[in-house]
C-alpha cells in the first residue's frame, strides 16, 4: 500500500491539518492505505492505529485538527488484537 516505504517526506502548505497530510497520503498511496488508517466519515482515525505527532499521540493533541508545523515527526502505529 506504501510501496514498502517505511519513511516518507511530504510537503504541505503552512497552517494544514493532520487531516491535510492524512488526504495528502490518500492521493499519494490510494485509498486501501487511508482506509485502514483514518474514517473521513467521522474525521477521526481508525480504532486500531494510533498516530504520533512529535511524540504525542494526536487525541491527546486536537486530533485531525491539529495544525502541523514544518519538521513535524508524525509516526502510525498499528494495534493488535487477538488472545
Amino acid at each position: 500500500m506504501s510501496n514498502g516505504k517505511k519513511v516518507v517526506t511530504m510537503e504541505l502548505e503552512e497552517g494544514s491539518v493532520f487531516r491535510d497530510l492524512l488526504k495528502g497520503l490518500e492521493q499519494n498511496f490510494g485509498s486501501a492505505l487511508s482506509a485502514e488508517l483514518y474514517d473521513p466519515d467521522k474525521q477521526k482515525m481508525q480504532e486500531l492505529v494510533l498516530a504520533m505527532i512529535n511524540g504525542v499521540l494526536s487525541q491527546n493533541l486536537d486530533g485531525t485538527d491539529t495544525v502541523l508545523h514544518q519538521g513535524n515527526s508524525i509516526i502510525f502505529v498499528p494495534l493488535a488484537t487477538g488472545g
